[in-house]
């Protein structure tokens, strides 16, 4: 492993000296120094000390980790796989028979069975119980779990949902052990967990008896680090050997130079702003419309990406994404077009300071977003001097995300810039369903058409994939058309190794990254 250099002087010139890559070693991580452990830096850490990768979004951190598996996987042509599952099939339009592999330990070393799998979903359900998802329970929808023998089992789901297979891809749907005070999260993958400090790092040790072949690191420390210059500068230190979301200015400045050991990989992630439409400024549909034509992507995109980053956003789907994309929608740029829709409906600047007014009253929207991705505050600078120029002031600020969130739902703040995989599940249900549908739990907009929720039952009820094209297809355009989503740029991740990294590679969903052939050269 490199030799981690100058971390008291990267510490104080950075004021982060509690950092987990500079923390004193112990007696164990000591004893640790001689096997071959990786730091990997990451924009977000653990929500607790013991993060269940079944509830809230700990599952991505813990899947991307090795800690916890799924049923089925996401190959890296977004394909489904088998993963814990070998086998799956359709049984009738709401029952799905899956046959699980036999040679699956947990990292108790006990065998994986169906009753171990069918109690793992149950806790799901299970008010109170760390595991407690009921937003991924919402998505997959069961009636029933049957287990038929050690190795196989039926999901039967209330409804028929053709996107369940896919909705079994999500990270939250891993399937866990009740931990022990000795492990307190017992999961399958190819790495143990060991430890976590709240908000800051999350460590592991390899697992021999994965079922997938022995890791080649012994151990792996996730470093969350939500500035990524901070990041930056601690890889050029030495203190750690991956950075997965690195500066999209300093990528292209390595990129240019020749230098460093690079990744690149489009994904299906999306910079949008999530609009409270249901009450207050922005319920107004003509305000809403005038700032997504004031926004100029094609700008945001080279000053915040720096030429390396993305595309510009027509819908909420890359055009990359072609069996789910509408192709035929556009988000154009028309600071014209925006002011005349304004001035018709009476939303003017009276007295001549630049800012126009809402029923007598001078808007000033607020608008928030949060650290851990390099584009959003460059994003959010550069959207509120466009909306300056067609009359609209804003005032803008940075928050924890859940408080952005929480302010959104209440009214707090009109606008709340996200960064959100669109299909992390392969599926095109996910994202619309989640965010946009009536009454689901981070719809923070209040938004509701009777129509999207029609189009997405029915694209959940059909099994025909040409079909719920045409369902998506709509739903794609009633999200231009109503804008309780405005998307910005598809997003392309860049990371920077320290030369050594072997067996990396982005995956389009962003929920993977350990597998048991990373590893560092010697």
């Amino acid at each position: 492993m490199p030799k981690r250099k100058n971390k008291l002087a990267i510490a104080a010139l950075l004021g982060v000296g509690s950092i987990a890559a500079m923390a004193v070693a112990t007696p164990a991580q000591t004893a640790l120094a001689t096997e071959k452990n990786m730091r990997i830096a990451v924009p977000f850490g653990p929500k607790s000390t013991v993060p269940d990768p079944r509830a809230r979004q700990n599952g991505w951190l813990s899947n991307r980790a090795g800690v916890s598996e799924t049923l089925i996987g996401l190959a890296h042509d977004m394909t489904m796989q088998p993963r814990l599952a070998e086998s799956f099939e359709n049984v009738s339009p709401t029952e799905w028979k899956l046959t699980l592999r036999t040679d699956v330990k947990f990292h108790d070393g006990t065998p994986m069975t169906a009753s171990d799998v069918k109690s793992s979903f149950e806790k799901m359900d299970a008010e109170g119980h760390p595991g407690h998802n009921p937003r991924l329970s919402k998505l997959l929808g069961l009636e029933t779990i049957t287990v038929e023998n050690a190795n196989t089992l039926v999901f039967k789901t209330k409804s028929p949902n053709s996107a369940f297979l896919w909705s079994l891809t999500e990270p939250s749907a891993a399937v866990m052990k009740e931990g022990t005070d000795e492990l307190p999260l017992i999961g399958t993958g190819p790495f143990v967990f060991v430890s976590a400090e709240t908000e800051k790092s999350y460590q592991t040790r390899k697992f021999a008896d994965y079922w997938g072949g022995e890791p080649k690191l012994d151990a792996i420390v996730m470093d969350a680090l939500s500035d990524p210059s901070v990041a930056a500068l601690a890889l050029q230190a030495g203190d750690v050997d991956l950075v997965t979301n690195y500066p999209e200015p300093d990528f292209a400045n390595l990129k240019e130079k020749g230098e460093g050991q690079l990744f690149s990989n489009p994904t299906t992630r999306l910079f949008f702003f999530q609009v409270r439409t249901s009450d207050g400024p922005l319920s107004n549909e003509a305000l809403r419309k005038a700032i997504s034509l004031g926004l100029d992507r094609e700008t945001i995109v080279a000053a915040s990406l720096s030429g390396v980053g993305g595309e510009v956003a027509n819908s909420i789907f890359p055009a990359s994404m072609a069996s789910w994309a509408n192709t035929d929608l556009s988000l154009t740029y028309d600071p014209e077009a925006a002011a005349a829709l304004l001035d018709k409906a009476g939303i003017k600047d009276t007295n001549g300071d630049g800012n126009r007014e809402l029923e007598g009253v001078e808007i000033s929207l607020k608008i928030r977003s949060y650290e851990g991705r390099a584009a959003l505050r460059p994003t959010l600078e550069i959207a509120q001097a466009l909306l300056q120029q067609i009359g609209i002031n804003s005032e803008i600020s940075m928050a924890e995300y859940d408080a952005n969130n929480e302010a959104l739902k209440a009214g707090d703040i009109q606008m709340h810039l996200q960064a959100w995989g669109t299909a992390p599940l392969g599926d095109p249900n996910y994202f619309p369903s989640t965010l946009v549908e009536s009454g689901v739990g981070y719809n923070f907009s209040g938004y509701s058409n009777s129509e999207l929720d029609e189009l997405l039952k029915k694209g959940r009820e059909s099994f025909d994939d040409e079909v719920r094209k045409g369902y998506y297809d709509r739903i794609q355009e009633i999200i231009n058309e109503d804008l309780p989503l405005i998307p910005v740029f598809h997003k392309t991740q860049v990371s920077v190794g320290n030369g050594k990294v072997e067996g990396y590679k982005i995956h389009p969903a962003e929920t993977y990254l350990v597998t048991p052939d990373l590893t560092l050269a010697d």
